[in-house]
């Protein structure tokens, strides 16, 4: 809940305030904000920020790198950090970046026992001098409101998430680490959970190295496989609680028959080499948690489709299928396995989100396809807190489909991004135009009909970030709705 939010001009600068009340309290947030993943989490998927580097946490001295995208330019923003005091403050300052100035000064005031106001308080200015700043403050001032907006909702609740935490500092291996789910799932895996991260890739070069942010560089958190040549040294995988396996070919594009072979060998050759790997050792994780899709129910238009359910036919529905069936053998060892079926999942990152924004900020509205046909969807916060939720909550085995509970049309899909963006005109694109552009893949991923039903998730009790699609919408892309 915010609080305060104002913008004070003080001749050349500008001072922005936000003010918002958490419930939690003032030793338990300030402690969060000093956490590894931390300033992942508070960066949100619409903003052109990316975390490059941090040393030294929020310390006097930390320093944090940032790569900021406009388009094609790209360049860097560094922030040195100072004026730390326990529990009531941390501050940090541009020393390059966008800026002429731009000095946060993060304030912690308890309220009792169980509530805290966290203050924002940023004085900046702008380049380019007084005609330069009127011209872009206003962009500046709705930047800044979105993104304390995100960052609030973000607090709230990963703060009503640690409660529920009992699984804190294991160590976890991860495939598929910088793809869209990996890359935001991990900064909640090391903030909330606390938990120890080792990064499972492919060597592309010997220069394959790779830290996460924040780390000691002489502290190795990376092992290499070779999933395509069925590489893979048993021995490097002892010692670790929980597998996390996400990788996988971009199912997008054409597919060809070199296409499709890439897709299912990416996913069900590199499972059986994984689950075979783990039957070796002599200290076996506790959980392995593999990916899938709702890809395993197929063209289904008339159901209501359940972990229950039988799978359909098609392309997708056979690799889903195998992909599942070659966690087998861990489950036989006495592994608990769990198959997350993802839904449509809703980034601006990535995926068909994506793909759509683009005419959308042009100002065309388009609508593609059938209009009756539904889209299981799912936040991408909603992704990476169910995945946190299967490893605290044991109960959880098996298929879980990773959906919202509330599946929408097209036609609402598409009206609902018109009533954000407003676009000046709208058109509908005819299904058999991207059949034509993409054939099979259309076909079954772009036309494929499923109302798919989260039925586990409910049942053990989970409870969903972002369940309305505008909402989710609105809080993904930065058109949070504010009242005054």
């Amino acid at each position: 809940m915010f609080i305060v939010d104002k913008i004070i001009n003080e001749n050349s600068s500008n001072i922005f305030v936000k003010r918002s009340l958490i419930t939690c309290n003032i030793h338990d947030l300030f402690d969060y904000h000093t956490r590894n993943g931390v300033l992942e989490r508070l960066v949100p998927p619409w903003s052109n920020l990316n975390v490059v580097d941090q040393k030294g946490g929020i310390n006097n001295g930390a320093i944090s790198v940032f790569r900021i995208n406009f388009g094609p330019i790209t360049f860097k923003w560094v922030a040195k950090h100072f004026g730390y005091i326990q529990n009531l403050q941390f501050q940090d300052k541009m020393i390059k970046g966008p800026f002429k100035k731009w000095v946060h000064t993060h304030s912690f005031i308890p309220q009792g026992p169980n509530q805290c106001i966290i203050e924002d308080r940023i004085n900046y200015t702008p380049r380019f001098g007084k005609i330069g700043s009127k011209i872009i403050q206003k962009r500046i001032q709705n930047y800044l409101n979105q993104l304390f907006l995100y960052r609030s909702r973000i607090l709230v609740n990963d703060t009503i998430l640690e409660k529920i935490t009992q699984e804190k500092g294991k160590s976890i291996l991860i495939t598929g680490s910088h793809g869209l789910i990996g890359s935001s799932l991990i900064p909640l895996l090391t903030s909330i959970g606390r938990h120890k991260i080792t990064r499972l890739v492919r060597k592309v070069n010997n220069n394959n190295i790779d830290l996460l942010p924040g780390t000691n560089k002489k502290e190795k958190k990376i092992i290499f496989w070779e999933p395509k040549y069925n590489k893979l040294d048993p021995p490097e995988l002892e010692g670790f609680d929980i597998i996390i396996h996400l990788s996988g070919e971009n199912i997008f594009g054409r597919w060809t028959d070199i296409k499709k072979q890439r897709i299912f060998d990416s996913r069900v050759g590199s499972t059986k080499l994984l689950s075979h790997s783990l039957t070796k050792l002599s200290n076996p994780p506790s959980l392995l948690i593999c990916a899938s899709a709702i890809g395993y129910y197929g063209d289904r238009p008339s159901e209501y489709l359940t972990e229950d359910s039988n799978p359909g036919k098609g392309f997708l529905s056979e690799v889903c299928q195998k992909w599942e069936k070659a966690t087998k053998e861990t489950t036989e060892i006495g592994i608990r396995v769990v198959n997350t079926r993802f839904g449509v999942v809703l980034t601006p990152k990535g995926g068909i989100l994506q793909k759509l924004l683009s005419p959308f900020k042009l100002g065309l509205g388009i609508t593609i396809g059938n209009k009756d046909q539904y889209i299981s969807w799912v936040s991408i916060e909603d992704v990476i807190k169910s995945i946190f939720y299967s490893i605290t909550n044991t109960s959880i085995k098996g298929p879980i489909n990773i959906v919202s509970p509330n599946p929408v049309t097209n036609l609402e899909f598409s009206d609902t991004l018109k009533k954000i963006f407003n676009p000046k005109l709208s058109m509908s694109i005819n299904q058999n135009i991207p059949k034509l552009i993409f054939g099979e893949m259309s076909k079954e991923v772009l036309s494929t009909n499923t109302y798919v039903i989260p039925k586990k998730l409910v049942s053990t009790g989970y409870k969903f970030f972002n369940s309305e699609l505008e909402d989710s919408l609105r809080f993904l892309l930065g058109k949070i709705e504010t009242t005054k």
